[in-house]
């Protein structure tokens, strides 16, 4: 199954065409990576995936759902996620608190802070499950700042 799918996807801003019939395919457990010069369109063609910006035409396919007219924080509750140049974790909080936070903004909860992240129970275990799924399970107690730029990306 792919995960992921563009299906002819058109840009443009006036005359200049951006983004021209781009089709591509993730299949689940598999990254891609986008290169490309200066000026190519591999930010506008990030942006269109995400949501940022809406293409002029084709369709942008989630787990076999077309989220092409989604706002951008209905394709994040659709499990569409994407990282930037440069990483924004808290690099003072552990690896497992980092994770915690985005479990925590994900529930929708109301952000107790005057009561300690370590004591809810749920939380850390829905943080430590998705390490775990990441492969990172063992480097849930170190703090984000020790971590390989890599080992950041995958956090964020």
């Amino acid at each position: 199954m792919n995960v992921l799918e563009i299906r002819n996807l058109n840009k443009h801003f006036g005359a200049v065409h951006v983004s021209r019939n781009i089709s591509l395919s993730v299949p689940d457990g598999q990254c891609h990576a986008l290169i490309g010069p200066n000026g190519a369109g591999k930010t506008t063609l990030i942006h269109q995936i995400s949501g940022v910006l809406q293409p002029d035409a084709g369709e942008v396919v989630l787990a076999g759902q077309n989220i092409t007219t989604k706002k951008t924080w209905q394709r994040a509750q659709a499990g569409l996620g994407r990282t930037f140049q440069l990483t924004s974790v808290l690099p003072s909080f552990s690896v497992l608190e980092n994770v915690a936070l985005a479990a925590q903004a994900k529930s929708g909860s109301s952000f107790r802070f005057f009561r300690p992240a370590a004591r809810e129970k749920d939380l850390n275990e829905t943080a430590m499950a998705m390490l775990e799924r990441l492969g990172m399970k063992e480097r849930a107690f170190v703090p984000a700042t020790d971590l390989s730029h890599g080992e950041r990306r995958l956090l964020e």
